[in-house]
This record gives structure tokens, sequence and C-alpha cells, in this order.
């Protein structure tokens, strides 16, 4: 794995403001000139990079009149950083859930403390309205079915027996029925 660097800046040459090596510099990687300041006050205007790729990038501050310096950029110490400040928000999100959770416990054991005295009481009124007869006389549970014509029933009878004979001869003789 090669090296990586950050281009620091130092300070400008003799001669140049820094207005206008803002302007130029600006111009030239066509950013805002806020970046640039920015690049002036501290902050990296370049991300890390290789050492050819950061030497490139010196010789172009140079030639705008800007002196900088390479820095050895150590990934393994950043990563670390970043995984302690991510571990320490995980600590704090399982901190806050945990205490939510005996927030949450502890409602739910003084709910618990009331429901008993409220039970009984709600218990005896649902079995007061079922046990009133009241809803009960309004329907009528045991209607007698309506009562059919045995005409009706015997005239349905006969048309099934000839149906039946009619297809008990189709299926004996299938000559007749094949007119």
């Amino acid at each position: 794995m090669t090296d990586k660097y950050r281009v620091v800046f130092t300070s400008l040459n003799e001669g140049i403001s820094a207005a206008e090596a803002t302007t130029k510099l600006s111009q030239k990687l066509k950013i805002p000139e806020s970046k640039v300041q920015a690049f002036f006050a501290g902050k990296p205007l370049f991300s890390i990079a290789d050492k050819e790729k950061s030497t490139k990038q010196l010789k172009l501050l140079a030639s705008l009149g800007i002196q900088a310096k390479l820095q050895p950029a150590s990934s393994p110490s950043t990563s670390q950083l970043a995984q302690s400040q991510r571990d320490e928000r995980l600590f704090g999100a399982l901190d806050y859930i945990t205490s939510s959770l005996i927030r949450i416990e502890e409602r739910l054991e003084e709910l618990e403390q009331r429901l008993p005295e409220q039970l009984p009481e709600s218990n005896e009124k649902a079995s007061e309205q079922w046990e009133d007869d009241e809803l009960f006389e309004e329907l009528e549970l045991d209607s007698p079915p309506p009562k059919r014509s045995k005409t009706v029933q015997y005239g349905l009878g006969a048309i099934l027996i000839i149906l039946l004979i009619i297809l008990a001869l189709a299926i004996a003789f299938p000559n007749l029925v094949a007119m």
C-alpha cells in the first residue's frame, strides 16, 4: 500500500497578496473563493492522495505563488478516530433505548396496579348487560320455518323421477335417443 499525503498551506510568496492568490487559485481550479480562503485558514483543499498526485498539487500551488507542504495522512488513526466516535454514538443510543425501556416498564407497572381496581367494576357491568333479557326479547331466535306446499314438493319429485328414467334409458339404449 502506498503512503497517503495531504497538501497543507504554509505561506504565500513575497509580492503576492492573499486576495490575488485567492482569485488565481479559484479560477485555476474552478472552485469558489470561500474554499480557497478556508484552505488558507488551515482546512484541506484537496483530498488525501498518493505521493505522486500530492506532489503535482504542490507544483500547481507553487506556480501560483502559494507555499504548501505534504503532511502524511495516517489512515489507521483517522479510521480509529471514526470508529471511536461511532462507538460513542452507539453507546449513547443504547443508553437512550435502555432508559426508555425502563420508563416504559415503570409505566406498565403503574397501569397494572391501577387495572385490578378497575377490572371488577367493568366485569360486573358487562355481565349485567348480557344478562338482561331485554336484548333477546326483540329477536325471534326460534322462528318456525315457512311451510311449503306439498304439491310443489310432489311435482319436483315426479320431475326428478322422470328425468332419472330418461337418463337410464339413454344409458341402456344409446341408439334409441340418438335420432
